[in-house]
């Protein structure tokens, strides 16, 4: 209790604020829902005294919601009166207490933006349609019911048609504009007028004062100023009648309680379903955006949160109120005056119940059309015209699902509509999961990589398949999975029926980063093979090389003196050794990515120094292959890691010759010849080193020379490349020696 007053000189001021944006809100909402406009301030009293007490939120307000004035008005309709209405309320609050027991209060968080968004901006729509002729003074029906009493002879006369008028909520609007009483009308366009010029004027510059309440008290003066010409005067009729409760059994006259018997009606469950969802996701949305703009950085538990607004809707049925959920616009005009604690909201529940018993006489001042105004400018704001455009930017796949639940909500209902908007959300999802980059597929000949992305359903399962097909005998396989955070086991299941079909085509499939205890021990049996295979191997050489010359080892242990250096590249596939027919012993070699020569690559280096001053060889090599993989990475424009440091070298190579590059059209002929541009401009980096323009001064050795092997063929081609001429007119700026 100590605590509960503990910031009562914030809390209090905070909670007259709120009270003053409430009551408008209160009666509006219950006039706009069809229900005796008392049951508006029952429900709020009820989201102030008891929501606020259970709950855990400290600055959320909850009370009747503009958003589920569709539902209520629709529901009672078919339900037949109010008081069946409310058995469906209970219930949705007894569903919304379930929620909050299962810790399901994340759900609002698995519904598509584009979805609430729609939902919402139907309920705009919805709320403009349904208030505007009460707010032009359209008010011939009994007040609350869904449809306006037009007779169909009405309707005809109004289209100027000779058959009849479907009747619905557009024709009633236009029809309204036949039938305007100006006093309303004024009281109305005045009232709209100070909303949107309080809304963006003067909120900014005095948040505690709600321009509802501004409307509310303009309404009453102007009435009392048509008071002097009948023809503006608002009649009994047109004003809020709220019945004087000064006594519990006042309070249980005047108001409807449950009927019971409604729990035998299917269609009691359908709408409390309906209730229970929309109420719960307005609740969590609310809840989520008020702790955002919570100057202390609180956040509010969701389950617990369910569970108070279960608890009020439960409470509010029994006593003759309609559902509520947390308002945003409540529980921001709460913290802009100030609050601190949920003791705000409490207070604020409190004035309520205070103003039905002492107020009523000045609360039934008020003209039905301020508050429909009210509300128009309510559902104006929930339809939020802009994000029409927003979602149309943001693509398809968010427009369509955003449009499609606006026209299914006003079409048909709110219920059908939201399941609609997101039958159809759920297919771009499914299109886009689809088409999402999960597979990356690098050719390197014999050998075909297959990396996975980081989520692998089973949508993506027919395209593994249709790659794996394309796979030719006699290939390996490398499927690598590390990156991969889930994958569904319908395409485990795959891959291990391709792997077991594999073997009849002798294709090698080797699995990494997938989970299979069978592919474990066949990659670890496979690897024992292999590596024993090594030592098989070197065996059978030791044996055919002392075979042939028994004195063999004896001369290579003796040391070496080869006449060649040969720089190439690490691929597998150009062994220096058997592509020039040359013996261990007469090439000193160094391999690495693209064969390339580096003035910071401090083991190249090492080698080029060694071979030229220590080995003094004749000959230094460079040589490249076409089809390299380290030319054709650096040539595209993607990242690739680590290695894209090495790959700059070569993109340097071809900036260089990026005119001549550029002219061929052909992928493969371009590669070739980035392949041979390469070669020679690493002649001219060796040309630059001071090792090598020292040996040629001195001794006119090593030559250079630059050659291409091809792979498909096994023939080198050597390019001719007059490193003395071509890089004649570079010496002075090179030149050391």
């Amino acid at each position: 209790m100590k605590d509960f007053f503990k910031n009562i000189k914030n809390d209090l001021p905070a909670s007259l604020a709120v009270f003053f944006v409430a009551i408008p809100l209160c009666l509006g909402i219950a006039h706009a829902s069809g229900a005796p406009l008392i049951a508006g301030l029952i429900t709020g009293a009820t989201g102030g005294l008891l929501v606020g007490a259970i709950s855990k939120s400290p600055l959320s307000v909850s009370g009747p919601a503009a958003g589920l004035t569709a539902i209520v008005l629709a529901a009672i309709s078919q339900l037949g009166s109010f008081d069946m209405f409310l058995v469906a309320v209970f219930i949705a609050g007894a569903i919304q207490i379930t929620l909050g027991l299962l810790k399901l209060g994340s759900i609002a968080n698995y519904i598509p933006n584009s979805v609430i968004k729609g939902m919402l901006s139907a309920i705009g729509i919805l709320l403009i349609m349904k208030q505007f002729p009460h707010m032009i003074g359209y008010d011939i029906e009994e007040m609350g019911v869904e449809q306006f009493n037009i007779a169909e002879q009405d309707l005809n006369e109004t289209y100027h048609l000779p058959k009849d008028v479907e009747t619905s909520s557009l024709t009633i609007f236009l029809h309204s504009l036949k039938h305007i009483e100006y006093g309303i009308l004024l009281i109305g366009v005045l009232s709209i007028g100070v909303l949107f010029f309080w809304e963006k004027v003067i909120a900014k510059k005095l948040k505690t004062v709600p321009g509802s309440l501004i409307v509310v008290l303009l309404g009453i003066v102007l009435n009392m100023v048509f008071a002097t010409n009948e023809t503006l005067l608002l009649s009994p009729d047109h004003l809020v009648n709220v019945p004087s409760i000064n006594s519990f059994d006042a309070f249980f006259q005047n108001t409807t309680l449950p009927n019971w018997d409604a729990l035998s009606n299917i269609k009691v469950y359908k709408i409390a379903i309906t209730l229970a969802i929309v109420a719960s996701i307005e609740t969590l949305l609310s809840l989520e955006a008020i702790d955002k703009i919570d100057p202390w950085s609180r956040t509010s538990p969701p389950n617990r949160e369910l569970l108070a607004q279960g608890a009020g809707n439960m409470t509010a049925a029994l006593f003759g109120g309609i559902p509520l959920t947390a308002v945003i616009v409540r529980g921001s005009v709460n913290i802009a005056a100030g609050a601190k604690s949920k003791a705000s909201t409490i207070f604020h529940g409190a004035f309520i119940v205070l103003s039905v018993i002492f107020f009523a006489p000045f609360i039934n001042l008020i003209p039905l059309a301020s508050l429909a105004s009210i509300l128009v400018f309510t559902g104006y704001k929930l339809l939020d015209v802009k994000s029409f455009s927003y979602y149309y930017k943001k693509g398809w796949d968010q427009f369509i699902p955003f449009a499609i639940t606006i026209f299914a909500i006003v079409r048909i209902d709110l219920l059908y509509g939201v399941l609609i908007g997101l039958g159809v959300a759920l297919i771009f999802i499914i299109r886009n999961n689809y088409n999402a980059p999960v597979l990356k597929v690098v050719d390197f000949g014999k050998r075909i990589r297959i990396s996975l992305g980081e989520n692998v359903t089973f949508l993506h399962k027919y395209k593994l398949l249709k790659e794996l097909e394309k796979i030719k005998p006699d290939s390996i396989v490398e499927l690598d999975a590390s990156r991969s955070l889930y994958m569904d086991k319908d395409v485990m299941e795959a891959i291990n029926d391709f792997r077991e079909k594999a073997k009849q085509k002798n294709i090698q499939v080797f699995l990494g980063g997938i989970n299979m205890e069978e592919n474990k021990l066949d990659v670890k049996q496979s690897m024992q093979e292999s590596y024993a295979r090594l030592l098989k191997g070197n065996k059978k050489w030791v044996t055919d090389k002392t075979k042939d010359d028994p004195d063999y080892f004896t001369r290579q242990a003796e040391g070496q003196s080869p006449e060649y250096l040969f720089i190439g590249c690490s691929d597998s596939r150009v062994p220096a050794n058997e592509i020039t027919g040359t013996e261990p012993g007469e090439m000193f070699v160094h391999c690495n990515i693209a064969n390339l020569v580096v003035n910071t690559d401090i083991n190249l280096m090492s080698v080029v120094q060694y071979s030229v001053e220590v080995l003094n060889v004749k000959h230094i090599i460079v040589c490249g292959h076409y089809g390299c993989g380290g030319i054709k990475a650096a040539m595209e424009q993607q990242p690739h890691g680590l290695i894209d440091k090495w790959l700059r070298n070569i993109k340097d190579v071809q900036r260089l010759h990026q005119h001549e590059i550029n002219a061929i059209e052909d992928p493969d002929q371009k590669l070739r010849r980035m392949v041979e541009l390469s070669v020679r401009e690493q002649i001219f980096n060796l040309m630059k080193t001071s090792y090598v323009q020292r040996n040629r001064q001195q001794y006119g050795f090593p030559d250079l020379h630059g050659w291409v092997y091809d792979i498909s063929n096994g023939e080198l081609q050597d390019l001719k490349v007059q490193e003395e001429h071509e890089f004649k007119e570079y010496e002075k700026i090179y030149k050391m020696y």
